[in-house]
């Protein structure tokens, strides 16, 4: 498990770039407008809690997660095979 200055590190360098990249080009907004609203939404609360391990999905898949949280209010967790 990391730690917790390990975890907002690897949020804001590695993985938050490229999901703000992919929920720009899918909501047609600019990174700044994507940032605001990710930044604002229950979406990033639960991202942003290491425990739930949404950080291994790819940006691909969180921008869909995000996406259709937004549009129905719910955030959608896949399935596990």
């Amino acid at each position: 498990m990391m730690t917790e200055n390990q975890y907002v590190a690897f949020l804001g360098i590695l993985l938050l770039p490229s999901l703000v990249a992919e929920i720009a080009k899918r909501l047609n907004v600019s990174e700044v407008e994507a940032t605001d609203r990710l930044y604002r939404s229950e979406f990033y609360e639960k991202l942003a809690d290491e425990r739930l391990k949404l950080w291994h999905y790819s940006p691909v898949m969180l921008g869909d997660m995000f996406v259709e949280a937004e549009r129905t209010g719910v955030i959608p967790y896949p399935e596990e095979a």
